[in-house]
């Protein structure tokens, strides 16, 4: 049933797709994040797209880890979604577009930041670039490729760097699992960001600005990476709209 709730974190969300969308503009965003960064406890930001939609639906553990955290619209098409439902997110913030205002929002306020995740190496070549165009900001790395045992001593490389905003980047679920599992271990904010630190990188390239206004960087990264995600958006989006179709149906009446 689409519907206009407020998050136990007092956020305003809209439900689409079985999954509760909260409210936040690029600068709110960012604010938000600053805000954890200095409290205690530990505050987590999930973007969500179509994709983490169809996931939730199958996915149990998921979807209540989404219910239970704070989310935002990831993806263009979560936004056009809650138009369709007669409901109304402010913008797409796309992880690869708000990473860098948390950044120099982080710089401004002395807050050190962790990159976790990625191939060896790639998270690096991201904070490199970063403290190039962002003065003062502090990025300390790690890559993704570690088992269990490793946790500890990532941990307390994650501590000593006086970590305030924890970026991690495993793709879903398999991040939001790792950050559920080890909660106690993380700083005051935490956002997944699946392979944010790829595009910034350089790995990646993203598409041309008129793709992104339109909707379309779907269309760009499928042609980028064909075999690995041709199922998520081939498949994928037909399962969004049928289930865009479905909530729309069944909605009780405004």
């Amino acid at each position: 049933m689409s519907h206009l709730n407020v998050h136990p974190h007092g956020s305003a969300s809209v439900e689409v797709a079985g999954v509760a969308i909260d409210s936040f503009t690029e600068r709110s965003f960012a604010e938000t994040v600053i805000e954890w960064a200095a409290r205690p406890g530990v505050d987590v930001a999930v973007g969500v797209n179509a994709h983490v939609c169809n996931l939730a639906r199958k996915d149990a553990q998921l979807r209540r880890f989404l219910q239970q955290h704070t989310t935002y619209a990831d993806g263009q098409s979560v936004v056009w979604g809650a138009r369709l439902l007669g409901r109304r997110l402010p913008e797409r913030l796309a992880t690869t577009d708000v990473a860098e205002p948390v950044l120099r929002a982080a710089a401004d306020a002395g807050i050190p930041v962790y990159f976790l995740g990625a191939a060896e190496g790639v998270a690096e070549t991201a904070a490199e670039r970063l403290r190039g165009r962002i003065p003062g900001v502090r990025i300390r790395t790690h890559h993704g490729y570690f088992d269990e045992r490793d946790v500890p001593r990532i941990a307390a490389d994650i501590a000593d760097h006086g970590t305030g905003i924890l970026f991690v980047g495993m793709g879903d679920p398999v991040q939001e699992r790792w950050v559920q599992e080890h909660e106690e271990l993380l700083p005051p904010a935490v956002l997944t960001c699946g392979g944010l630190f790829d595009w910034l990188s350089g790995s990646n390239r993203r598409a041309p600005q008129w793709m992104i206004r339109a909707g379309l960087e779907w269309f760009w990264r499928l042609g980028l990476e064909p075999r690995r995600l041709a199922k998520r958006y081939l498949v994928g989006n037909v399962q969004f709209i049928a289930a865009l179709a479905r909530q729309r149906l069944t909605a009780s009446p405004a």
